[in-house]
C-alpha cells in the first residue's frame, strides 16, 4: 500500500467503522471509485458514507483530470482522493486520524496519491501551488479561528487555483424543518447559534455557516471570485447539484422541483417533519430563497473569475445523477443553457465512469434488460412540469377528479403505444409474462409520470427518458402498476398531503391509483409488481432478488405517519379488498367494484 507520512499525533474523528473499513479495503480486489464490490459492504450509515457510489458525485462539477495537482484536506478514508487520482490527477491527501489515513492509503494504493497523517500545517514548504484544494466536510471543525484555517488552505493554492468547500448550511431547509443538526444530533441548535448547553466537549467548537457568513470568510481569505452550487439532498450523497443561476430561470420552481424531488433523505436525517417538504421547497424557490435555504453548499472560490470559468462551465445549470445503480449503469444528466438572447436549454447524458464501457452500440446487456449508451449528445430540454408534478399538485388540492384525469392521460399515452400480441416463452422476462398481452415497446419500461414532461398544456406530454430497454417489450399492465407505485412512493416520501388517511401506505395508494386508471391492471397487482421489480433491481443495482423484495415490501408499508421505517402491513378497507382480490373467480369482480367505488 502507499506509505503514510506525517506526525505520530492523532486527531480522532471516528464513527466506529474504521477497523471494518480497513479490513474491507485490504481484502477488496476493486477499490476504484464507485466500486460495486465496496458498495456491497454497505450495512449502515457509516459504511454508506464511506462506500456508497454517490459519494463522489460532488466532484463531478470540478472537471478533475490529468495534469492537475489536488490537495484533499480531511481526506477521511480516501474517497475523494481516490476519485481524483482515478481521473488522472496527482493527489496529496491529508487526514488527521491515523486509522482513517491507513484506510485512505489502502484505498489509493498504486496511484499517484501521497497520504499524510496530520493537518495542513504539517505539509512541507514544497507542497503548495495546487490547482484544486478540496475542503469537504472539514471547515465546520476549524475551531474558533476558521479564518486562519482558510488562510492555510489559500497559501497552498496555485495563483489560478480553486478552493472547493463543501459544508452544511446553518440555515438549510432541513434544519428549519426540524431535522437533527448533523454534528450535534439535536434539532434547532444550529439555528439557535450553537448554545453552549447544547454541545459536548467534542462538539463545543463545531460550527456551520449560512451563505452570508461563509461569503465573508472566503472574501477575507482573498477568494472574492465565488461560484455557489447547492448539492441535494446534501453534499454527502448528492443526487443533484444546482448552480445558483438556475434559480433565476422563469420556470425555476418546476425546474428545481423536477431535479431535486424530495429534498430530505429520511433514511439517515434524524428528526422529522410531517408536512409536504417538497411543497415547502417550491415555496422557498418561488420566494427567492432557493440558495439561502439549501441543505448544504459546494462553493468554488478563487482569486479571479477566470480560474472559476476554467474549472467549472458557467453555462451549466445543474447536474442530475442516477440512483444507486451498478457502476456500469451510473449516469449524469447535465442541464446547460446557451448564452445569448435565445437561451436555449439542453440536456446531455453521460456515463460517470465511461472507461469501463466497451465500444458496443448497447452498453451493459444483461439478458432481457439493457441500457443504451450515454454519449453526451445534447437534446432540447422539454419545458413544463412533469405529469408527476401535476398529479402531486392535485393530491395537495384534494382534487380527485383532476387526479383521475392525470392518470387517464397517462393511460392514453401507454395504450396508444401498445400492441396486442402473443408473447412466447422464449420472449418472456420478469416484465413481460408469456401469453396474450398488450405489449409496449421495450424502451417504455420507465414510462412513469415523472418521465412525461411538458404536461401543463392540452397536448400530450413528451416521454423524456428511455435509456432502459427490455429487449422483447414490456407488459402494459405491469408498466401501469409500476407507474402507480412510483407515484405513491414519491408522494409519501415527499410528505404530500392526499385524499386518504395519513396511515395509508405506499401500497394502499398504489392500489388506489391503479383503480383510478381507465384500464384493468389484472388481479394481484402488487405481488406481480414486486416479483418483476425485484428481478429488475438485481440487474440494475446488483444483489439478490430476496433482499430487494424485502426492501420493496418495507418501502410499500411506509406512510405519512411512518415515512422512514415501514412496519405496518396494508390495512383498512383497501387492505382487505387487496387480499380478497387474490381469490379465484371473484377476485376480478371485486377489483372492478373497487375501481368503480374509487372513481366516484
Amino acid at each position: 500500500m502507499n506509505p503514510v507520512s506525517g506526525p505520530a499525533s492523532d486527531r480522532y474523528w471516528r464513527d466506529g467503522s474504521e477497523d471494518y473499513l480497513v479490513n474491507v479495503l485490504t481484502s477488496a480486489a476493486d477499490r476504484s471509485t464507485a466500486s460495486d464490490e465496496l458498495a456491497a459492504h454497505v450495512v449502515d450509515w457509516p459504511t454508506r458514507y464511506h462506500f456508497d457510489r454517490a459519494r463522489t458525485n460532488l466532484l463531478y462539477p470540478l472537471g478533475l483530470g490529468p495534469g492537475l495537482r489536488v490537495l484533499d484536506i480531511g481526506a477521511g478514508s480516501g474517497v475523494a482522493a481516490r476519485a481524483a487520482a482515478d481521473s488522472g490527477a496527482s493527489v496529496v491527501a491529508v487526514e488527521g486520524d491515523r486509522r482513517r489515513a491507513d484506510a485512505a492509503a489502502i484505498r489509493c494504493a498504486g496511484l499517484d496519491v501521497e497520504v499524510v497523517h496530520g493537518t495542513v500545517s504539517d505539509l512541507g514548504s514544497a507542497q503548495r501551488d495546487f490547482d484544486v484544494v478540496l475542503c469537504i466536510g472539514v471547515l465546520e471543525y476549524a475551531g474558533d479561528d476558521p479564518a486562519a484555517f482558510l488562510n492555510h488552505l489559500v497559501d497552498r493554492l496555485a495563483p489560478s487555483g480553486t478552493l472547493a468547500v463543501a459544508i452544511e448550511n446553518r440555515f438549510g431547509l432541513a434544519y428549519w424543518l426540524g431535522v437533527d443538526e448533523d454534528h450535534l444530533a439535536r434539532p434547532w441548535v444550529g439555528l439557535e447559534g450553537y448554545p453552549a448547553q447544547a454541545t459536548t466537549r467534542a462538539t463545543a467548537n463545531v460550527r456551520t455557516y449560512g451563505r452570508r457568513d461563509l461569503t465573508a470568510l472566503l472574501d477575507d481569505a482573498g477568494l472574492a471570485a465565488q461560484r455557489w452550487l447547492t448539492p441535494w439532498p446534501d453534499y454527502k450523497l448528492p443526487t443533484a447539484i444546482l448552480a445558483e443561476a438556475i434559480h433565476d430561470q422563469p420556470d425555476a420552481v418546476n425546474l428545481v422541483d423536477q431535479l431535486i424531488g424530495p429534498p430530505l433523505d429520511h433514511s439517515r436525517m434524524g428528526g422529522g417533519f410531517d408536512g409536504d417538504e417538497r411543497a415547502v421547497l417550491r415555496g422557498a424557490v418561488e420566494g427567492g430563497l432557493g440558495v439561502e435555504m439549501a441543505n448544504s453548499f459546494l462553493v468554488l472560490a478563487a482569486r479571479g473569475s477566470g480560474a472559476l470559468e476554467a474549472r467549472c462551465d458557467p453555462n451549466i445549470l445543474a447536474w442530475r445523477f442516477t440512483g444507486d445503480r451498478r457502476k456500469a449503469y451510473l449516469r449524469v444528466r447535465t442541464v446547460r443553457q446557451s448564452q445569448g438572447d435565445e437561451g436555449i436549454r439542453t440536456i446531455d447524458r453521460r456515463s460517470t465512469h465511461p472507461a469501463i464501457h466497451t465500444s458496443s452500440t448497447v452498453a451493459g446487456t444483461d439478458g432481457w434488460l439493457r441500457i443504451h449508451p450515454a454519449d453526451g449528445t445534447p437534446e432540447r430540454y422539454v419545458p413544463g412540469p412533469t405529469l408527476e408534478q401535476v398529479a402531486l399538485e392535485h393530491l395537495r388540492n384534494g382534487d380527485r377528479r383532476a387526479l383521475i384525469n392525470v392518470l387517464s392521460r397517462w393511460a392514453a399515452i401507454a395504450e396508444n403505444a401498445a400492441i396486442n400480441r402473443d408473447v412466447t416463452d422464449r420472449e418472456a422476462h420478469p416484465y413481460l409474462p408469456a401469453g396474450r398481452r398488450q405489449v409496449l415497446p421495450g424502451n417504455h419500461l420507465d414510462l412513469g409520470l415523472d418521465n412525461l414532461a411538458g404536461a401543463d398544456g392540452v397536448e400530450q406530454p413528451t416521454f423524456i427518458d428511455d435509456e432502459w430497454e427490455a429487449i422483447t417489450g414490456v407488459d402494459l399492465q405491469l408498466t401501469a402498476i409500476r407507474a402507480c407505485w412510483k407515484l405513491a412512493t414519491v408522494s409519501v416520501n415527499s410528505g404530500t398531503r392526499h385524499l386518504w388517511a395519513s396511515s395509508a401506505s405506499v401500497d394502499d395508494l398504489a392500489v388506489a391509483f391503479c383503480d383510478f386508471l381507465p384500464l384493468d391492471v389484472g388481479a394481484d397487482p402488487l405481488d406481480r409488481f414486486l416479483k418483476a421489480e425485484s428481478e429488475l433491481r438485481v440487474v440494475a443495482l446488483g444483489g439478490d432478488a430476496t433482499t430487494h423484495a424485502a426492501q420493496l415490501r418495507a418501502a410499500g408499508r411506509r406512510s405519512l405517519q411512518h415515512r422512514s421505517v415501514g412496519t405496518r402491513p396494508a390495512g383498512g378497507l383497501w387492505g382487505c379488498l387487496g387480499c380478497l382480490r387474490r381469490l379465484p373467480r371473484v377476485g376480478p369482480l371485486l377489483s372492478g367494484l373497487a375501481r368503480l367505488i374509487r372513481r366516484r
